[in-house]
């Protein structure tokens, strides 16, 4: 902070991009409220289900060995171990507001797909609830999450920032494919978890941002003539 205002570079989301994020946050909403509506009670996969995963079939050799290793991504262990990871990372690059996103947002995206969603809507597969996707939501918050951090810090270049947030995008893409290329999931699993991703994560975002804003300590302009003096003896 400097004269009791946040920098633009300390939060997650500029007040630049909420414009843009409102319009994430409700496409996601609007996707999951669609296909939410179009599966609820269904047993299976539907008409256009089966026709988009006829295009990815992954049922033998490498393709199958490659699909497994994507779709477990989303298990737990690795999911676990890739937050403990993310945590440490956000702490050492973006401080308390970086941890606090990763601690808040992919929990927050998993217990709204599993919790709240899969129990409402009642799609099932085999026997088990299945829509949204719980591997791919985990996932994709998890990558969306480091998305948001790697967007909001300012100290690296556009085109990095870019390149970045374009492989976890082809990451998510990946293994939302594994798992319908392996019979895991419908397509409509999976894009319904990136409908939760897209408004859950930034919510947290803004929310994180919110909190942290309101627990900032206010300067006075003479408190920061005061922090500078040492430096100008």
């Amino acid at each position: 902070m400097a004269n009791g205002r946040t920098e633009v570079g300390d939060r997650l989301i500029p007040g630049s991009a909420r414009r843009a994020v409102a319009l994430v946050v409700g496409t996601g909403i609007v996707v999951v409220g669609a296909l939410a509506v179009h599966a609820a009670g269904r047993d299976g996969p539907g008409r256009t289900d089966r026709a988009l995963a006829a295009l990815v079939p992954m049922h033998h050799g490498p393709a199958a060995v490659v699909g497994d290793a994507l779709g477990a991504l989303g298990d737990p262990v690795p999911v676990a171990l890739l937050l403990l990871l993310g945590s440490a990372a956000a702490w050492r690059t973006r401080g308390g507001r970086g941890l606090a996103l990763v601690l808040v947002a992919p929990p927050a995206a998993m217990v709204t797909t599993s919790l709240v969603l899969k129990p409402i809507v009642g799609r099932t597969r085999g026997g088990e609830l299945a829509f949204p996707s719980g591997h791919t939501t985990a996932v994709a918050a998890l990558a969306g999450v480091a998305a948001v951090l790697v967007l909001s810090a300012v100290q690296l270049a556009r085109r990095t920032r870019a390149t970045a947030v374009t492989a976890l995008g082809l990451l998510v893409v990946a293994v939302g494919v594994s798992l319908v290329g392996r019979d895991v999931h419908d397509p409509s699993d999976v894009l319904g978890a990136l409908g939760v991703v897209a408004a859950v994560v930034p919510l947290a975002a803004l929310a994180v941002d919110a909190f942290a804003d309101l627990a900032e300590p206010e300067h006075t302009p003479d408190d920061e003539i005061t922090r500078r003096l040492p430096a100008l003896r």
